[in-house]
């Protein structure tokens, strides 16, 4: 099923116009300022662990799916799909640096260390195709190794006071991200190009400005709930390489959604009650 895209590290070929290409550009550079403002508007009212809980779901991904899916063709949409699964464990490697280095480092030291971490996982799994199966195995395995390693903080803050200034500078900077992204892995080799297209966007801006003006338990917070997200990522890309080339884009991405929903809910229910995040009483 998916012999073609093997010969392509982790990331599908396919032949895509310039009007095709365009609208991916635009979809992409719509949804991403738009999470980021939902996601800060969340954090407002509810504290940080439901920023990053927001971003980490396939709020962007998910969208640019269906319309892979449409053009160029259900099976390009689930090779990319695939793709993308594989590559989530860079996403997760990329938290737990910048977690554990915000004790450490202000946000550009921060940063700098996830971005790096993130490369090198991402580059050394990009480098065999891994059966679907396999691919799940480590996304999943690599998410709950980052909430074990993740530092433990306190109980999740409540209301948070984000000013409007601040909003749309996380805006601004997710957008310049994706664009340089977007642009640069349209005219390199597929390898690179999945490293770039599944470079964490929302990953970088949040935790960035929120480590600079809201210290690091807070980052780790926020860190935390977007991994929890990508439970529910990571299950909605395990669904429709699954089922989209036999089923079609209806069924495919609307059980995709429900077991992401449903996944997330579990999961941090579960992450819950087993009281991992809270810093050990002494």
């Amino acid at each position: 099923m998916y012999r073609s895209a093997r010969l392509a590290g982790c990331a599908p070929r396919a032949r895509r116009g310039p009007g095709s290409l365009l609208v991916t550009l635009i979809l992409k550079l719509s949804l991403i300022p738009l999470v980021v403002w939902l996601a800060t508007v969340a954090g407002r009212r509810f504290g940080h662990a439901v920023t990053g809980w927001i971003t980490g779901l396939p709020l962007i991904a998910g969208p640019i799916s269906i319309y892979l899916a449409l053009d160029p063709g259900p099976e390009f949409a689930a090779k990319t799909g695939h793709s993308i699964l594989q590559c989530t464990a860079g996403s997760a490697a990329h938290c737990l640096a910048f977690g554990l280095a915000a004790r450490r480092f202000g946000w550009f030291g921060s940063l700098m260390c996830a971005w790096a971490t993130f490369i090198v996982v991402a580059w050394a799994i990009s480098a065999t195709w891994f059966p679907l199966w396999l691919a799940a195995a480590c996304a999943f395995g690599s998410l709950a190794a980052t909430l074990a390693l993740m530092p433990r903080v306190g109980t999740a803050s409540g209301p948070v006071r984000i000013p409007n200034s601040e909003v749309a500078l996380r805006m601004l900077f997710a957008l310049v991200i994706a664009a340089a992204a977007t642009v640069l892995s349209a005219d390199i080799g597929p390898r690179y190009a999945a490293i770039l297209l599944t470079f964490p966007i929302s990953g970088t801006v949040m935790p960035a400005f929120t480590r600079a003006l809201y210290g690091a338990d807070a980052t780790i917070q926020l860190l935390r709930g977007f991994v929890l997200g990508l439970f529910g990522f990571t299950a909605f890309f395990i669904v429709v390489p699954l089922l989209l080339p036999r089923y079609g884009i209806v069924v495919a991405y609307t059980l995709g959604t429900a077991v992401a929903i449903a996944t997330t809910f579990i999961i941090t229910r579960l992450y819950a009650r087993l009281g991992l995040h809270r810093r050990p009483a002494h």
